[in-house]
């Protein structure tokens, strides 16, 4: 990489070597362990001259910068501050942490003035790198000394320069540094449109606290339309704060539980059934699966009727979430649950699964058998070895044997694993305290499983398969 980019400063094209360096810090943490290898090779090679610090090759000047001799990253740091460029800043952030005391006061005092002279000199590569540093034991300066000219009078254009920096980390910076720098319709703007979730929580939280302040109800309900839950959560507790909690009830039904339980709230205040609406709701036509969540939160066992229905409902989402809220509620009916082991839904499958896992000793074991036999679908496969898994050892390790065999490599991975535990934990060992725990098998079923892992030995390894020998030779010799 250094041969590169010092074959683009070669060139004499100050334009060419500037656009590379700004290649370069579009990611800090490279720059960063860039930083260690030129400083480790330099510091071997110790035949080899200090470099040419020459103006026209920004490049040069740059790798300088992590030369191991103090002496030379201070001249370095000299010549930088005498022509400063936006795309050296970065460079000169690392310096600010450097473990020469000369070397580190030297940029810390140039990056002050840089900032102060000219705050928007700080790009977003700056700030990410400024970030990055702060983690070491000298790195606090330039995240401080960036902090200031956020807070600064003139902070307002760089705040509106790096919020539009494509890196999420630099957009919590400001955030989290400068949101007063911020109009409440900007900050609304970056709640419903960030791509960031945490950026949108953090824009969100400023926008509701001033719109709170100055009374504006409309933004917040604005707010509570979006289509991200923490932008809904932070808009509707400030309309409760506001007073208005009437606007916060129609959201019983949201698919956010920590809306649902706001708007329970909101509820009691104003004499709303919260129970008797969910109720009502999952009995829809097109019951939405916020009422269904929220019958599991506030119903009880007696409510199972209501939600059973719904195990035939054409929406797999539908399906999956009355799933959970009879999970939920106790309400299980194991028969009406195991039809769904076959379900198109993949989802579906995985949660009946799930629902019936306490159930396990109660199906049949030849449907459960036939599931992980399946030959198109892992997700039923995956859902009978679950359930098989639930039952006696010896059907457990049987079916582990099975699956390490699967065509799918995560579940033909977790029945090695699993396999291997199993087998692992019924050989006796002398350094053992514990008692070995019984596989509970005849000779007929030990030979059974010993021939199965035969077949397994390349998944299992053969000395796993010598210790179950010796697992069957114990059971065969105390019958």
């Amino acid at each position: 990489m250094t041969a590169a980019l010092l074959a683009v400063g070669s060139a004499g094209h100050a334009e060419d070597s500037l656009e590379a360096l700004r290649v370069l810090t579009e990611r800090p943490a490279l720059l960063l362990r860039l930083d260690a290898f030129i400083r480790r090779e330099s510091w071997y090679s110790t035949g080899r001259p200090a470099p040419s610090l020459t103006e026209t090759d920004p490049v040069a000047l740059a790798l300088a910068a992590s030369h191991a001799d103090g002496r030379v990253r201070e001249r370095v740091v000299r010549r930088m501050l005498s022509r400063p460029h936006p795309e050296m800043m970065p460079f000169l952030v690392l310096r600010t942490s450097d473990w020469v005391r000369q070397v580190r006061e030297s940029a810390c005092a140039g990056l002050a003035v840089l900032l102060h002279e000219n705050p928007l000199s700080a790009t977003a590569a700056t700030v990410r790198t400024a970030l990055l540093v702060n983690r070491r034991r000298r790195g606090a300066f330039a995240h401080g000394q960036l902090r200031a000219s956020l807070l600064a009078e003139s902070g307002t254009a760089l705040s509106g320069r790096l919020l539009t920096a494509p890196e999420p980390m630099v957009r919590r910076f400001v955030l989290d540094t400068a949101t007063h720098r911020l109009g409440l319709r900007d900050l609304a703007v970056l709640a419903e449109s960030d791509p960031d979730r945490q950026v949108r929580a953090r824009a969100a939280e400023a926008a509701a606290r001033q719109a709170v302040w100055t009374d504006q109800v409309e933004l917040l309900r604005r707010l509570a339309r979006s289509r991200h839950a923490e932008v809904r959560i932070t808009a509707l507790t400030g309309l409760m704060r506001t007073g208005s909690p009437k606007d916060v009830v129609p959201f019983l039904d949201d698919s956010s539980a920590l809306v649902r339980a706001l708007a329970r709230e909101a509820a009691r205040r104003t004499g709303t059934d919260s129970p008797a609406y969910y109720r009502a709701a999952v009995q829809a036509a097109e019951p939405q699966v916020g009422a269904i969540g929220g019958l599991a939160e506030t119903g009880s066992r007696s409510d199972g009727p209501l939600l059973t229905p719904l195990l035939d409902n054409p929406a797999p989402q539908v399906r999956v979430h009355a799933l959970r809220a009879l999970r939920s509620l106790d309400a299980v009916s194991v028969p009406r649950v195991t039809v769904l082991l076959r379900d198109g839904s993949t989802a579906v499958v995985k949660e009946a699964a799930v629902t019936l896992a306490p159930s396990a000793t109660q199906l049949p074991a030849d449907l459960l058998w036939d599931m992980l036999a399946d030959p198109q679908r892992p997700a039923v496969r995956r859902a009978g070895y679950r359930l098989l898994n639930r039952r006696d050892r010896l059907t457990a390790l049987r079916a582990a044997l099975l699956v390490s065999g699967d065509p799918h490599p995560r579940l033909a991975a977790r029945g090695k694993t699993d396999a291997t535990t199993q087998i692992r934990a019924l050989a006796p060992n002398p350094w053992r305290t514990r008692p070995v725990p019984s596989l509970d098998a005849g000779p007929a079923e030990a030979a059974e499983l010993l021939a199965l892992a035969e077949q397994r030995r390349t998944e299992i390894t053969e000395g796993v398969v010598q210790l179950l020998r010796d697992v069957v030779r114990l059971v065969s010799g105390s019958r």
